[in-house]
């Protein structure tokens, strides 16, 4: 029964909207979870990266390498699976996210413009094939991800703020009307929470760290899903930095306990607003949100310090 509520669930989700997408990075497969080494910065051992006009520096204690190439553009799908041609780097050796494919870059680098027009072009050709031809304009979604991001970086909410601040200017799909943090790709999951947020300049923009795990139906957090993600944008308005990076905490499960299993087979279609999920989360949340960075692994200042170092100059 449960395999059948998930599947009509799914179904819905699919057919919700232009903004509804596909599974997150996170939303797949499940695969087995290893903790990640200790990474304690210590004396610096950066490595430069350039590419396509984008140059960063990274901790040894993250990689071995960075792997940079180009993706080419996505056009065809929901809008989950567009975007435009871009430069993507992946750091060999780290810890990939668990529920993502493999050699899937952390960091990728979209002009906006092109992003915006991508989706624009799958909208009309999406629109033809619906009976009645429909003109929704999924370009408006990153329209909306850049104007609430822009406010973000103004105001600079802090953890307890942040999602009272976006309020519904952005609530994703199918997210029991929780607001999102801006995020591109338009990925088909949710963000029940964000912790350790943390507001940060690169050469010649700025973003917004925070810990969150992506999700479809109602789980506990976990080592498997948590991740430490990044959005942010230059200075001129015209390029969005995204990153994500899987991160392990103490005193979270790994994820394929028996208990932890038990609890989602019970609560899986839990409406995160309910009072029972809200009891549950909080505590997690703020637990996370008090530990200090080297806590984590890797420690979390180690990834701030490399997005603080990126420059966006493509020619």
């Amino acid at each position: 029964m449960r395999d059948l509520t998930v599947f009509l669930a799914t179904v819905l989700i699919c057919f919700a909207g232009p903004s509804a997408g596909c599974q997150s990075l996170q939303s797949r497969a499940r695969q087995d979870a290893k903790a990640l080494p200790p990474a304690t910065p210590g004396p610096i051992k950066n490595n430069t990266v350039r590419y396509q006009g984008v140059s960063f520096t990274f901790d040894s204690a993250l990689a071995s390498e960075v792997k940079s190439e180009t993706v080419p553009a996505s056009t065809d799908g929901k809008p989950c699976d567009i975007w435009p041609e871009h430069p993507s780097f992946t750091l060999v050796g780290y810890q990939r996210l668990v529920r993502a494919p493999r050699d899937f870059p952390n960091i990728r680098v979209f002009e906006i413009a092109k992003f915006r027009e991508a989706l624009h072009s799958a909208a009309e050709e999406n629109g033809k094939a619906t009976i009645p031809p429909s003109k929704d304009d999924w370009g408006n979604d990153v329209d909306r991800q850049v104007s609430v991001l822009k406010e973000l970086l103004g105001a600079r909410p802090n953890t307890d703020r942040i999602k009272a601040a976006i309020g519904g200017k952005w609530t994703g799909m199918g997210c029991f009307g929780i607001p999102q943090i801006p995020f591109l790709p338009l990925w088909e999951s949710c963000e029940p929470f964000a912790a350790h947020v943390r507001y940060i300049n690169f050469k010649n923009g700025k973003g917004v760290f925070f810990l969150t795990q992506w999700e479809n139906e109602t789980e506990q957090i976990t080592n498997e899903g948590l991740e430490y993600a990044f959005q942010g944008i230059t200075n001129d308005g015209k390029y969005w930095v995204y990153a994500e990076f899987s991160v392990w905490a103490p005193g979270l499960p790994e994820g394929d306990e028996d208990k932890v299993v038990a609890w989602a087979e019970k609560n899986y279609l839990l409406d995160w607003k309910t009072k029972e999920f809200q009891n549950y989360l909080q505590p997690v949340v703020a637990k996370l949100q008090a530990l200090p960075a080297d806590k984590f692994q890797p420690n979390l200042e180690l990834l701030e310090r490399l997005i603080q170092s990126m420059e966006v100059q493509p020619k």
